[in-house]
């Protein structure tokens, strides 16, 4: 297997049998929603075959950096053999970096080039603010966080979901989360956007997969709230900005 970052994953198999082998489908599922799919490689039927598929990842199926991914094949020959191959799991990583890792908590942070008196500063900011926001929420089913850091807009424009051409022009959105893997994906190694994406995934983690969809406006409204040095605004203070609340 090979991870072609950003453009998706690259499938090998070489596979022997007494007949001639004449199907091979691949199952793989992200353990995000899963659901498995499956896909037919090339190949040329024969006892000993190459079989090759390339799942592309850069149009309509987005897959984050840390998400976890499962396949299998099932291999038939002529003879009415069919074999299973066991199950694998790997990791949809961007390879273009050296990644270095950091824990806070339960929070895993994977970087690049960044100094490291600067990865202690965060790390030390970020501790007591992840402990903070575990204190609000309700007790659940709390797993490991990873969060992705890219230091600069261009880096990270491969590994953010696809956006508008204007939203990414205006540069709208520093992170992502994926409650689902437990991965979010941020631009910039500062505490700020880190307690924010790792809000939005305790959020979801404490209320447990059978909750109803969160609201948009709760959502992103806790993560604000929790945010270092966040000021919530009183309805006296907006007053002036607007119709009264």
């Amino acid at each position: 297997l090979e991870v072609k970052f950003p453009g998706g994953l690259g499938f090998d198999l070489a596979a022997e049998a007494d007949g001639e082998i004449v199907e091979v489908r691949l199952f793989y599922r992200t353990l995000e929603d899963g659901v498995w799919s499956y896909a037919y490689p090339t190949f040329e039927p024969g006892q000993r075959i190459t079989a090759s598929l390339d799942l592309d990842t850069s149009g309509s199926v987005y897959l984050a950096p840390g998400t976890q991914v499962e396949y299998y094949y099932i291999i038939r020959d002529s003879l009415g053999n069919e074999f299973q191959t066991s199950l694998t799991t790997l990791e949809y990583a961007d390879t273009r970096f050296e990644w270095e890792e950091v824990q806070a908590g339960r929070l895993v942070l994977r970087y690049h080039d960044v100094r490291e008196s600067q990865v202690k500063s965060v790390v030390n900011q970020v501790e007591p603010h992840l402990e903070r926001i575990a204190a609000i929420l309700p007790t659940g089913d709390l797993q490991p966080m990873r969060g992705i850091i890219y230091n600069r807009r261009s880096e990270a424009a491969a590994a953010f979901p696809r956006q508008s051409q204007t939203i990414t022009a205006q540069g709208v959105y520093a992170g992502f989360s994926f409650p689902g893997t437990g991965v979010f994906v941020g631009l910039g190694f500062q505490s700020r956007i880190i307690v924010h994406e790792a809000a939005h995934l305790m959020l979801h983690q404490s209320l447990g997969s059978g909750a109803l969809p969160l609201p948009a406006w709760l959502d992103e409204g806790f993560a604000s709230y929790v945010e270092p040095d966040s000021r919530p605004y009183s309805g006296r203070s907006l007053s002036n900005r607007g119709l009264p609340l």
